[in-house]
């Protein structure tokens, strides 16, 4: 069962992915200055708003749900090409969000550079799409 959604004027689908380029550069300048757990919440913030983007873009809505499987479960019904890949990859980000925003310990190098891989997947399937 789809979760909750909220109806999106369609020009907004490139402000989010403006979002998701500005949330992706602080990650990769937080990676470069080793801070590793800000590094990895822009990374996760970038993804989110990349696949809004996305979800905009192709079916004027974004989730508006508390649950993360909803988003990545938007973003694989969008109709857009390669989307449940690209929700997966979704799904494998926001996995982390709670262990990199809210457990104590240092989150590790070798986690952040996971999740900035991915989100730069995302944002450049997200920035493909949309500039198409």
């Amino acid at each position: 069962m789809p979760g909750a959604s909220r109806r999106v004027h369609l020009q907004e689908a490139l402000e989010y992915l403006e979002a998701a380029h500005e949330f992706q550069a602080a990650a990769e300048a937080s990676a470069a200055a080793g801070r590793w757990r800000a590094a990895g919440l822009d990374a996760i913030h970038a993804a989110i708003a990349a696949a809004d983007a996305v979800c905009v873009f192709e079916v004027g809505e974004r989730s508006s749900s508390s649950s993360h499987d909803d988003a990545s479960g938007l973003l694989a019904r969008s109709g857009a090409p390669g989307a449940r890949e690209k929700a997966e990859q979704l799904t494998a980000v926001l996995e982390l969000k709670s262990q990199v925003a809210y457990e104590s310990g240092l989150v590790k190098r070798s986690s952040a550079e996971v999740l900035l891989k991915r989100s730069r997947r995302l944002l450049d399937w997200a920035h493909e799409l949309l500039k198409s």
